[in-house]
């Protein structure tokens, strides 16, 4: 069950997001420019674009064979 759990994944990955998207500005003095921006942008991806397509349900497949 817990391989298949998409939700439970992008529950962490959305709280892993939101630590990097904290904690980067605090410690931006001492990282170098474009790590910081790598951080900030794959969180951002990560928060927002990375999520599976879902799954068409019943009434979806029935309009499209129709």
């Amino acid at each position: 069950m817990l391989s298949r759990a998409w939700s439970l994944r992008l529950i962490e990955l959305a709280a892993l997001a939101d630590i990097i998207l904290n904690l980067v500005p605090a410690v931006s003095d001492f990282l170098p420019w474009w790590l910081t921006l790598a951080l900030l942008g794959g969180a951002y991806i990560a928060r927002m674009l990375a999520q599976p397509d879902p799954k068409p349900t019943d009434g979806e497949a029935n309009a499209k064979t129709e």
